[in-house]
């Protein structure tokens, strides 16, 4: 089970001179204006793992918040209800050096969700 969320297919390396501080900030912020509702709690900047050369970020092990996900269930009358679940890891990929050009890749794997029939 994989999902995929493509915002652009480019990948470029991060230049060096911008901080880490300032690239586990971005990978961060990234993750929750995108996946943040469906997250159970923050990711802390200590969670996240950079890598300079590839010009990613990443978390693993991430619970999921199974009350908002069932609220947008219900808003779709989906005949389903999440009991639980998790995100084995999410992956950010910032293209530093051409930030104002490309896009960024955010891309979740490891999904596992139970999940039993609706009671309404």
């Amino acid at each position: 089970s994989f999902l995929f969320f493509v915002f652009d297919r480019c990948k470029m390396p991060w230049p060096f001179f911008i901080p880490e501080f300032l690239k586990r900030r971005a990978c961060r912020y990234l993750l929750h204006h995108y996946l943040g509702q469906y997250l159970e709690g923050k990711i802390s900047l200590e969670d996240l793992t950079i890598d300079l050369y590839n010009g990613t970020g990443s978390v693993g092990n991430i619970p999921l918040n199974v009350e908002t996900i069932n609220e947008a269930l219900e808003e779709v009358s989906a005949p389903i209800q999440v009991v639980s679940g998790y995100i084995g890891q999410i992956t950010v990929s910032i293209p530093w050096s051409s930030l104002m050009r490309s896009s960024c890749k955010v891309e979740v794997s490891g999904l596992t969700v139970t999940v039993t029939p609706s009671q309404s």
